[in-house]
């Protein structure tokens, strides 16, 4: 497999998970938004995070947001470049984007 055929799947993949994610919070919400705990932080685009859970093995890696939203945030990793999401819960802020 080319070098360029493998990054084009990585690429797609990563596209998918996004979409999906994206999909499943769309069809879970009811007429109701749901509320972030008051207890978790206030994640706000240009904040670098870290990511607290094993999913993907990325359990560590870090990246700055693109976007936040009731249930996900999303951000590009600093290792690939590549934009993905993790629930509130799952991240923590390193430093916040003034």
């Amino acid at each position: 497999m080319t070098d360029e055929r493998r990054r084009r799947i990585l690429v797609l993949a990563s596209q998918i998970d996004l979409l999906s994610e994206e999909l499943n919070t769309l069809l879970s919400v009811t007429d109701q938004v749901p509320s972030v705990p008051s207890s978790s932080p206030k994640f706000r685009v240009g904040d670098r995070v870290q990511i607290l859970n094993k999913y993907k093995g990325l359990l560590g890696h870090q990246g700055l947001v693109t976007r936040v939203g009731s249930v996900f945030v999303w951000f590009r990793l600093d290792s690939s470049g590549q934009i993905t999401s993790r629930r509130h819960k799952n991240l923590r802020i390193l430093s916040s984007a003034q």
